[in-house]
C-alpha cells in the first residue's frame, strides 16, 4: 500500500485553532447545514451504543468543525475496531470499509490502528473480508453481506492504494450489467451509488480493465429514479446519489439533472424535521459540502476550523407533549412460506416511532405478536417476528410497508398516521 497521500498531521493538534475561513454556502443555507452537524455532535456525546464511522466521515468532510467531539468519536472508533477484532465480534465487511475511511479522513493511518498496545491492520482485514464476499459470490451468486457493502469495500481499497484483483472489480461490473442492485424488487439507488463511486475511483486510477459501459449504466439506472422535486429515489438515498452524479458530471448529459433542486430538496427535508437519525444526517453532508466519499484522502487536517458553535439553550427543559391517541392497523406476513398473516388494531399516542406499534401489539398479543430487534447504525432494526429471524447467509428480511409502499425509514424513526395500514413482510433480497 502507498502512504504518499497521508498527512503527517497528527489528530490530537488539530485542538490547536485557526483563523482559516471555512465554508462556502449562503449563511442562510450554512446555518441549515450546521444544524445538522449538531445532531451529530451531541449524538456523539449522549449515544449509549457503538461508535458511528458515518458520523465521524461526515463530521470530518464537513467544512465546520467540533474537534474535541471529532478526537472523541476517533478515539472510540479506534478502541471499538481493535476491541472487534480481539474478541471475534460481528465485523461486516461494510463496517471495516466505514471504520478505514474513517481513519483516513482524520488523517490517520488505517493500516495502523491501536489501542492498549493492540494493533490491527483495517486494510488488510478489509482485503480479508472483501475475498470472502468474493468466494461467496462465486458459490452463490451473491455476497456474504450485500452488494451496498461490497461496493464500499472496492471503494475504499481503491481509495487506499491497496491491491484489488481484475477478478474483484470485473465482479463488481458483472453485477451492475446484471442488474443485482435490487432489494425487494427495487432498484437500491445508494447501492448504485456507491458503485459508481468505487468504479470512479478505479476509472481514475487507470486500471486496466474496462469499466466505462458498467459506470454509464448505473448512472442512467440512477438518472431514471430522479423525481419533479429532485429527489432521487427517494430523501434518504439522494445524498449518495448526488455524490455518484457529481463526480461522474462528465458522464451526465446536460439537462438530465439539476444539482441545485436535489440539493435544494434535501435542506427542506431537514427543516422538516426529516434528519434527526444522526445516520441519516451523514448520509448527506457530504453532498452538501460539495463533497464526496473521494475527497476523504485529499483532506487537508491542518486546515480545520473548530468553528462549529452551539446556540445558548434554556436550562429549563422542554415540556412534554404527548399527541393525541391515534389507531393503527399492524399486520404480520410470511410472505415466503405463508405460514402465518395476523393483523391487530393498536393505539399509540399521535408521533409515536413505529417500534410503539410493535410493543403494543405484542403486549396485546404477545404469542402472535413477539418479535426481536438488533441495533445498527440506522438504530433498531427488526429481525424476527413469530421467531422468523432475518438472515443474510438466506438473503430474507423483514420489509417494512405502509399499504402497499416501502417505508424509507426503519422502526425507530417511521411515524404512523392515523388510520395507517402498516405491514411487516417476510421477504427475499
Amino acid at each position: 500500500m502507498t502512504m504518499s497521500r497521508w498527512n503527517p498531521m497528527s489528530l490530537p493538534l488539530l485542538l490547536v485553532l485557526t483563523s482559516l475561513s471555512c465554508g462556502y454556502l449562503p449563511e442562510s443555507e450554512r446555518e441549515t447545514l450546521n444544524s445538522l452537524l449538531r445532531v451529530m455532535v451531541q449524538s456523539v456525546h449522549s449515544s449509549e451504543g457503538p461508535p458511528n464511522p458515518s458520523v465521524h466521515l461526515a463530521l470530518r468532510l464537513a467544512s465546520s468543525h467540533h474537534l474535541p467531539t471529532e478526537v472523541l468519536l476517533l478515539q472510540q472508533l479506534k478502541m471499538t475496531a481493535v476491541e472487534k477484532v480481539k474478541h471475534g465480534e460481528d465485523f461486516s465487511s461494510g463496517l471495516v470499509a466505514l471504520y478505514t475511511l474513517a481513519m483516513a479522513a482524520s488523517c490517520h493511518n488505517p493500516t495502523d490502528v491501536s489501542y492498549k498496545g493492540e494493533r490491527i491492520d483495517l486494510v488488510e482485514i478489509l482485503q480479508q473480508k472483501l475475498t470472502k464476499e468474493i468466494e461467496h459470490i462465486g458459490k452463490t451468486t451473491f455476497p456474504l453481506s450485500n452488494y451496498y457493502q461490497v461496493s464500499l469495500d472496492v471503494l475504499t481499497l481503491c481509495m487506499m492504494d491497496a491491491e484489488i484483483s481484475q477478478d474483484i472489480v470485473q465482479i463488481l461490473i458483472d453485477a451492475v450489467m446484471n442488474d443485482k442492485f435490487t432489494y425487494g424488487s427495487e432498484f437500491s439507488v445508494d447501492t448504485g451509488a456507491v458503485a459508481a463511486l468505487a468504479l470512479r475511483c478505479m476509472i481514475d486510477r487507470k486500471t486496466t480493465i474496462h469499466i466505462s459501459n458498467a459506470l454509464n449504466h448505473i448512472l442512467e439506472q440512477i438518472l431514471s429514479r430522479i423525481t419533479d422535486d429532485g429527489l432521487i429515489g427517494n430523501l434518504y438515498s439522494t445524498g449518495l446519489a448526488i455524490q455518484a452524479l457529481s463526480v461522474n458530471s462528465d458522464r451526465v448529459a446536460p439537462g438530465r439533472w439539476n444539482r441545485t433542486k436535489s440539493v435544494g430538496r434535501l435542506l427542506s427535508g431537514i427543516l422538516e424535521g426529516s434528519f434527526a437519525n444522526p445516520q441519516a444526517a451523514s448520509q448527506i453532508v457530504p453532498s452538501l459540502e460539495g463533497r464526496s466519499y473521494l475527497d476523504v484522502t485529499r483532506l487537508n487536517c491542518a486546515e480545520d476550523c473548530s468553528n462549529l458553535t452551539f446556540p445558548v439553550s434554556s436550562t429549563s427543559p422542554p415540556p412534554t407533549t404527548q399527541g393525541l391517541p391515534i389507531t393503527v392497523e399492524y399486520n404480520i406476513v410470511d410472505g415466503l412460506t405463508h405460514s402465518f398473516s395476523d393483523a391487530a388494531s393498536v393505539s399509540v399516542p399521535g408521533g409515536s416511532p413505529l417500534i410503539r406499534v410493535l410493543e403494543r401489539a405484542r403486549d396485546l398479543y404477545p404469542d402472535r405478536f413477539s418479535f426481536s430487534i438488533t441495533q445498527n447504525l440506522w438504530g433498531p432494526s427488526l429481525t424476527t417476528v413469530q421467531g422468523l429471524t432475518a438472515s443474510s447467509q438466506n438473503r430474507t428480511y423483514w420489509q417494512l410497508l405502509s399499504g402497499s409502499k416501502p417505508l424509507d425509514q426503519g422502526i425507530g424513526d417511521y411515524k404512523p398516521k392515523e388510520g395507517e395500514q402498516i405491514f411487516a413482510k417476510y421477504s427475499h433480497y
